[in-house]
């Protein structure tokens, strides 16, 4: 007998199909067109998906010092709620993930706190010998100041020494000190900066939140298979345009003009991954010019909306938010197969609900979408086998573990 069965519409490969998925000990067990049974059946109504787990590789939980903007706690409960049951944690935190003992007390702060399962980092800035004791998941280079301030003075070197994937912040630091205001020649020349290093490293590199034509264009240009990008719903969605009615919407890299949005909708099914750039701060700390957009909550809907209105597929939702992420990655315990963790995001694909941030689980209690009527909505989150997030309520305790995560 299963623990738990979960019966109705899942995506398997390509195609949306009627089964049933079998979970024991917190594993898939077993996937089945036909009725299987379980200690609990949970049967998924018409207009719900089974979708496995979704991952987001970039978000910021904030914590240590600046627990006034997002907690562990707060951060991994808005993904909950969100539909995300994987979060890739960044470390221009304060202090910054720079040496071992501070990661270690990274580390330490997650443990029993996370209410989803996480991946940890460490920031590489001419500090090799730490972080090669630090043993994080994955790695971070700035290549021009963000928050925090940190960035890597000597790139190449910072990359070749990574001993897993590194995710960049690709902002040229020359032209931010000559136009703060960051125009696309800062993200421009930073991409074409980190792809000449991956051609002669050959080390796997994810360029983070990419948000120009010409950046997009020189990536996939270069068709290096050890090189992924992400995308933002934000940097989807929004424009400058944007930004001059809306100041609190100042985030790094800036919003774009409509011509570079288009070109990353012309792009999509190229896209690797969407991931959220979740940075939450307080509403006095953005009046006074702080750079971020909290997204966990709100960015599973904006692409189940985009669904509705037929600018992409389901299936390109679990590509770009679970099977990409798990091969860029080298995630080894995640995806919907046997024996992996039984972690599910359940939607309602014609559910019409309204955002309301006041109604958040993270500390960032505003949003660029405050009041827009979606259509799709996560109403169940599932965790090891166990329904953690149900119609916006987080059940239980913290649950999350560290991902086993090899090299990419």
């Amino acid at each position: 007998m299963y623990d738990l069965v979960l019966k109705g519409k899942f995506l398997k490969g390509r195609k949306l199909i009627d089964g049933s998925i079998a979970v024991l000990d917190g594993k898939i067990s077993r996937i089945s067109i036909g009725e299987l049974k379980g200690e609990e059946t949970i049967k998924i109504e018409s207009g719900g998906v089974i979708l496995p787990g979704l991952i987001d590789v970039h978000v910021h939980l904030r914590d240590f010092r600046q627990r006034s903007k997002e907690t562990i706690r707060t951060g991994t409960m808005a993904a909950l709620h969100g539909g995300i049951t994987t979060v890739f944690d960044m470390p221009n935190t304060d202090p910054p993930v720079l040496d071992s003992q501070t990661f270690r007390r990274r580390e330490e702060a997650f443990r029993g706190m996370a209410y989803t399962d996480y991946a940890l980092s460490f920031l590489l800035s001419g500090n090799c010998d730490e972080a090669k004791k630090a043993q994080a998941d994955f790695y971070k280079i700035f290549m021009g100041a963000s928050t925090s301030g940190i960035f890597s003075r000597d790139f190449e070197s910072d990359y070749s020494c990574a001993p897993k994937t590194v995710s960049v912040h690709a902002e040229d630091s020359e032209v931010i000190l000559k136009n703060p205001e960051r125009p696309p020649e800062a993200e421009v020349r930073a991409v074409q900066r980190a792809l000449r290093a991956a051609e002669r490293i050959g080390k796997p590199l994810n360029v983070c939140h990419v948000s120009t034509a010409e950046g997009t264009k020189a990536i996939l240009e270069a068709g290096l298979p050890w090189v992924s990008f992400e995308v933002t719903p934000h940097h989807l969605f929004l424009t400058q345009r944007d930004y001059a009615r809306n100041p609190l919407l100042k985030v790094y890299p800036p919003l774009r003009g409509e011509g570079d949005r288009r070109a990353l909708w012309e792009n999509f099914s190229r896209i690797p991954i969407i991931a959220s750039d979740h940075a939450p701060h307080t509403l006095e700390d953005k009046e006074k010019g702080s750079a971020g957009i909290p997204g966990l909550e709100t960015e599973v809907a904006l692409l189940l909306d985009a669904v509705n209105r037929g600018m992409l597929e389901l299936r390109d939702i679990v590509e770009k938010m679970h099977w990409n992420p798990i091969r860029i990655f080298g995630i080894r315990n995640k995806g919907l197969e046997v024996g992996k963790d039984a972690d599910f995001t359940i939607v309602d694909i014609k559910r019409e609900w309204a955002v309301k941030p006041e109604e958040f689980y993270t500390k960032a209690k505003w949003s660029p979408w405050e009041g827009r009527k979606l259509r799709g909505k996560v109403v169940m989150t599932v965790l090891h086998g166990e329904i953690v997030m149900e119609e916006d309520e987080i059940i239980g305790k913290p649950r999350g573990v560290r991902i086993n995560a090899g090299k990419g």
